[in-house]
């Protein structure tokens, strides 16, 4: 219902009335002291919608995305390493991603490549090891190699961590923020999800699963409790080229995607939120793209500064009540 006269509007037309009913005798005054009564009642019947409708009209305040720390702090310090997670639970990240792989005697470890040779001195301490390939490696010789040097001297030192020693310094350092892990390659699943409830950390609100793998992702649905999310990670060529068919495809699986910065447009992120899945978009480092998609209305951000969001408006969150 549609009001074209205001309260306000109509409780000034009833004090007019008044003063001019004063002006002609009593019998218009009998008259109005009921036309009074009536107005009365049908103001007060009028002030629920009028406030209801007032309340309508004010514009809802959209809820920031969560800010989640791209392999720790990488900006800051060498990714996958206790420093970068150290780093970013300081500050105050929503989420720190994990990417997790596997050893060749089955250890989970923290790493993001497939092989050893960007982030470690594994060319050096095992020159005839080529390609490298981590599950070529046994979890003890990868504690021999230098995570750290590649990215400056004074983080020499640094070791390759595993899943196990990543929760066990988050937990020793009572850091809240909740892991965001990626399966890396297929079969790991089982052991991701019992090494995590072993920590009692396999609940909603302490770990997320992403990965680009489907067969990854269906393979977790049934090992994990509900509510914990599953992101389908979407790389820059498929992005290109996907439609609602593909996101009603994900939908019946994941319970969002995960969208490389030069893929995201508000068009598709509108697409996929009438799907039911939230969008978050990776890596976003430059603070014009930051404040960008935190007024878009994207889910999530990664970022390898996740001290940055807190410095632009558009994406701090209001203070706690």
């Amino acid at each position: 219902m549609r009001f074209t006269t205001s309260l306000p509007s109509l409780h000034n037309r009833f004090i007019s009335i008044k003063y001019n009913a004063k002006r002609k005798g009593g019998t218009t005054l009998r008259r109005t002291a009921a036309l009074r009564q009536w107005l009365h009642v049908l103001w007060l019947l009028c002030l629920p919608l009028g406030l209801a409708a007032s309340t309508a009209a004010q514009p809802s305040v959209a809820p920031k995305p969560i800010i989640i720390a791209h392999r720790g702090a990488s900006g800051h310090a060498p990714e996958h390493t206790l420093t970068s997670y150290r780093l970013a639970a300081r500050m105050q990240a929503d989420y720190i991603e994990v990417d997790v792989r596997a050893t060749q005697d089955g250890k989970l470890v923290a790493l993001h490549d497939a092989t050893l040779a960007r982030t470690t001195n594994a060319e050096t301490v095992y020159p005839r090891r080529s390609p490298w390939q981590v599950s070529d490696f046994s979890i003890r010789e990868l504690k021999k190699l230098d995570a750290g040097s590649w990215l400056a001297p004074r983080f020499a030192g640094e070791r390759v961590p595993t899943l196990d020693e990543v929760i066990q310094m988050l937990k020793a350092e009572r850091v809240e923020a909740p892991l965001y892990i990626e399966t890396k390659q297929p079969g790991i699943e089982k052991a991701v999800a019992h090494l995590l409830q072993s920590h009692h950390m396999l609940r909603p609100g302490r770990v997320m699963f992403q990965s680009f793998s489907r067969k990854s992702l269906e393979a977790l649905r049934r090992l994990i409790p509900r509510g914990i999310p599953l992101i389908q990670l979407i790389d820059g060529r498929e992005a290109q080229h996907w439609d609602d068919q593909r996101l009603r495809q994900i939908a019946a699986y994941a319970d969002g995607i995960g969208l490389p910065l030069s893929a995201v447009t508000k068009e598709r992120v509108r697409a996929a939120h009438r799907r039911g899945l939230i969008v978050h978009v990776y890596t976003v480092n430059a603070t014009h793209d930051l404040a960008r998609l935190c007024a878009m209305g994207v889910d999530g951000i990664f970022t390898d500064y996740p001290d940055r969001p807190a410095r632009i408006a558009a994406c701090r969150r209001p203070p706690d009540h």
